[in-house]
């Protein structure tokens, strides 16, 4: 008997040691330091705490990178930095919530890597806010268990523009609300994820800073009735009104785009009856290209002003569609809307998403989208609409679009030269608590090939670091700002552009 009571002793021991060193082997593994991508093909979603938690420490370690780049292009920094992806972030679980840690090493991007990337870098314009857009969508993928947006590389071939054609159209569709795959995500983390992830960089989170913010205090992110293009799909066409506004007054700059717009339009538009007499037509749409951030959509607004249209602005997101032939159907009624209320402008924001070359590597259902906005923009201004296009990739835009009866004037918006980036500083710093020898002439200067966004974000900072003060914005305010703050685009980028207006391969 006594030896029967220790042998299950030792059968119960053995248990016991054998379960604590499964126990063991567990608690060493949720330690072991491991990569996101690795972590994921395990639990497919985090936790959503354990989610922020990762989170708030890579835009921490973003902050300080940023805080590093003091001056120089962007793009040779970003070469430098790397690109956010699950591979890079590692994970380790040391407490009740896990650490993570940022390994990012420069090196050719995989089709698969290129999907974390934010539209501009596209463009070779990097941003502290497109580092915010990677994280967002590591955010997402963390919550979800799956990309915002579906992509689909296995057959393409290694063409790397086959590669971001395929980005672009998968990025035409509204990506669903983290919440949709995750009920456990509140709809105030929904917001805050679908900001960080727009496409629209003025509607995203400028820097990490910002976008931990929001994720620390849980407030808005964004109304979401003022933004519908981050929101789930509705249905609805973007509203058309009549812009209220000083129209070409309130355009710093841009001389020689003002008179060509009000002598070759406007006067041809609002005095139809001369110029039918001397047989001029009137111009159906116009086509403006260059840098982001240089104005082609303000300038576009306060046209609509001067020549007291009505106005509607239309992005990608706005006419796509979860629906088959969806997207032609909107395109359909965003006209019949336009000719309802003429006479009215319709700008097409991105237009080399909504228009691209039916060349390229597209579906068909595609180039039927594209088939529907060229036939509809046809003689459009015998019906009293007015077409305004604007893209940063005109190499990129269908051919078709520039045939006689579409867009009749092509204009490269460039960035602001000597004397309009004074008139910028001028009009930002207008009813702000300014030191009265700041000298305007001295700040162009020190702008050289900053855009039009530049010098708004730059006036905004100093004002920041003033009020932090309680002082008036001085010369060394912005000469600070200017000097950490690098330009959005490089003098190549630029040259780029120019070559496209000197030799026009694009029309």
């Amino acid at each position: 008997m006594q030896k029967l009571s220790e042998a299950v002793f030792c059968i119960a021991l053995r248990k016991i040691i054998f379960a604590l060193w499964i126990l063991q082997n567990e608690i060493m593994s949720k330690k072991a330091r491991q990569s996101l991508s690795q972590l994921l093909k395990q639990k497919t979603q985090l936790p959503v705490q354990d989610a922020l938690s990762v989170q708030a420490d890579v835009l921490k370690y973003l902050k300080a990178r940023h805080e590093g780049f003091q001056v120089g292009p962007w793009k040779q920094k970003l070469e430098d930095h790397g690109i956010i992806t699950p591979d890079n972030i590692f994970v380790s679980y040391e407490g009740d919530t896990p650490e993570a840690e940022l390994e990012m090493t420069p090196g050719d991007l995989l089709p698969v890597s290129k999907a974390y990337l934010a539209p501009e870098c596209f463009w070779d314009v990097h941003l502290p806010a497109s580092d915010v857009f990677s994280a967002g969508i590591i955010l997402y993928l963390m919550i979800t268990g799956c990309l915002p947006w579906e992509y689909n590389f296995s057959n393409l071939s290694d063409d790397p523009e086959a590669v971001v054609t395929a980005i672009f159209e998968a990025r035409k569709t509204i990506p669903r609300c983290p919440s949709f795959y995750n009920d456990r995500c509140d709809e105030y983390l929904d917001e805050i994820v679908l900001k960080a992830i727009s496409t629209d960089i003025e509607q995203r989170y400028k820097t990490p800073d910002e976008f931990l913010s929001a994720l620390s205090s849980g407030r808005k992110a964004m109304d979401m009735e003022k933004h519908p293009g981050s929101m789930p799909l509705k249905g609805k066409p973007p509203k058309i009104e009549k812009k209220k506004g000083k129209g070409f007054d309130e355009v710093a700059g841009m001389k020689e785009i003002k008179e060509m717009l009000f002598h070759d339009i406007i006067l041809p538009l609002n005095e139809r009856e001369i110029y039918e007499k001397y047989k001029v037509t009137v111009p159906n749409g116009l086509l403006l290209y260059g840098p982001p951030g240089c104005g082609k959509t303000f300038i576009s607004q306060k046209f609509a002003e001067e020549i007291d249209y009505k106005f509607v602005e239309v992005r990608p997101s706005d006419l796509a569609s979860v629906y088959v032939h969806g997207t032609q159907e909107k395109i359909g009624q965003l006209f019949k809307e336009a000719r309802e209320n003429a006479p009215s402008i319709i700008f097409i924001d991105e237009v080399d998403a909504i228009l691209p070359n039916r060349q390229g590597n597209l579906y068909h259902s595609y180039a039927s989208e594209v088939n529907e906005f060229l036939a509809q923009m046809t003689e459009c201004h015998e019906d009293g609409i007015f077409i305004i296009a604007a893209t940063n990739r005109p190499e990129k835009i269908d051919p078709a679009i520039l045939r006689t009866g579409r867009m009749d004037k092509v204009i490269y918006v460039e960035p602001p030269d000597f004397d309009a980036r004074i008139e910028m500083f001028r009009l930002c710093l207008k009813d702000r608590p300014v030191d009265p020898d700041v000298d305007l002439k001295w700040l162009a200067e020190l702008s050289e090939n900053y855009v039009s966004s530049d010098i708004k974000f730059m006036v905004n900072e100093a004002s920041r670091n003033a009020l932090k003060e309680r002082v008036n914005i001085s010369q060394e305010h912005l000469k600070d700002v200017i000097k950490n703050t690098p330009p959005s685009i490089s003098q190549n980028q630029i040259g780029q552009y120019e070559a496209f207006r000197n030799s026009r391969v694009f029309v």
